[in-house]
């Protein structure tokens, strides 16, 4: 055998055993959809033992036994050492036994002097793909020559076999699709959810900046009008972005981050710069601290939509004339320096009783100033 032949033996046997590992057959416990099989061959063949037995890379494992006397039975696997069945994956053929002792093959297996093993019959377990995964084999302990007709019995019963373990691959794969169908839907989901809530903001500044326009003074009558006719449709937009946010409770699993060096300050500017006209209209200060050389790893799409949510949340919760810092600072952790982003403000704070609850997804409260009222 030259070595390209050895390089293909071992590819294929390291395809095999993970064909084998897919069947998730391995360790599982008995099944009655595959213990009728070994009770069919053992009482149609009169044969002591019966076996579904898997050939793994050290060892056999008896998905399904008949007849095997302990501590065989109980730990359901032996070594390969004890394997009359590791032969019949290796040819990927039947192999047919009349008397163990005298076969040049097997006459110094283990098998025959700990299991008992005289005459043994095995076919093997192939798939449509040819992955033999083990064979189904009936033992006598006592010499025996096998029939043509015991043969094709065995042989149309390890058929039946060989189809449940495919259709246990077979759904388990349909299994593992269907995760990861359902994963990419949740992430849409997610990408959705996060582009409509992201509308919201920029039409608020939006509809606020044509308001400020309005009440200004310093607008003719056409573009009064007009102003007008966009403050009505940035209205009704607004109020279908806030019902799609209402009805999509979708949860996702993952959230993909694209990192690059970026500029604290930079990102902080963008935020106020974006929410200065909802800032203007609440009559609110926003307060820009960061160092012009602050730089961080970060995801700087994501970070802005983070600070951008803060900064909105901490508007809409605080009173004429409050003040909103968003701050960026060098801090380190564990011996590890990062960037630590934050947004305060001077309004009425969150109740305590909230605390629990407020980085639930969808989760909403009231303001303390709110919840006094609430309460009275």
């Amino acid at each position: 055998m030259d070595d390209e032949q050895a390089s293909a033996i071992a590819l294929h046997e390291l395809e095999r055993l993970a064909v084998l590992e897919s069947t998730a057959l391995l360790d599982s416990p008995a099944e009655e959809s595959f213990d009728q099989f070994t009770r069919l061959a053992s009482s149609i063949l009169q044969a002591p033992v019966a076996l579904v037995s898997l050939v793994d890379c050290d060892r056999q494992f008896f998905k399904s036994h008949m007849g095997l006397q302990e501590p065989w039975a109980v730990a359901a696997q032996t070594p390969l050492s004890h394997s009359f069945c590791k032969h019949v994956v290796q040819a990927s053929a039947p192999l047919s036994v009349v008397d163990a002792r005298e076969h040049p093959l097997l006459r110094d297996n283990l098998a025959i002097t700990e299991l008992g093993v005289i005459a043994y019959l095995g076919i093997p377990l192939t798939t449509s793909q040819g992955y033999t995964l083990g064979s189904f084999c009936v033992i006598d302990s006592k010499p025996r020559r096998w029939s043509d007709r015991e043969t094709e019995i065995l042989q149309d019963l390890a058929n039946l076999v060989v189809e449940k373990i495919e259709l246990r691959i077979f759904a388990k794969q349909l299994h593992e699709d269907f995760l990861e169908l359902r994963k990419l839907e949740l992430h849409r989901d997610e990408m959705l959810e996060m582009l409509v809530h992201d509308l919201r903001n920029p039409m608020s500044s939006f509809l606020s900046a044509l308001e400020l326009a309005q009440i200004s003074g310093e607008l003719s009558t056409d573009c009064e009008q007009y102003v007008s006719l966009a403050s009505e449709g940035g209205s009704r937009l607004l109020q279908m972005i806030n019902n799609i946010l209402d009805t999509r409770k979708a949860t996702a699993e993952r959230l993909y981050l694209e990192c690059a060096e970026v500029s604290a300050r930079e990102i902080i500017h963008t935020v106020c710069h974006q929410m200065a006209p909802l800032a203007e209209k609440s009559g609110v200060e926003l307060v820009e601290d960061a160092q012009r050389s602050l730089l961080c790893y970060a995801d700087a799409s994501k970070l802005r939509r983070v600070l951008v949510n803060l900064v909105s949340n901490a508007i809409q919760h605080s009173s004429t004339g409050g003040t909103i810092a968003i701050q960026a600072r060098m801090e380190v952790h564990a011996d590890v320096q990062v960037v630590h982003f934050s947004v305060s403000d001077t309004g009425h704070g969150i109740p305590k009783t909230a605390f629990e609850r407020i980085f639930q997804k969808f989760v909403q409260v009231k303001g303390q100033k709110q919840a006094d009222s609430v309460a009275k």
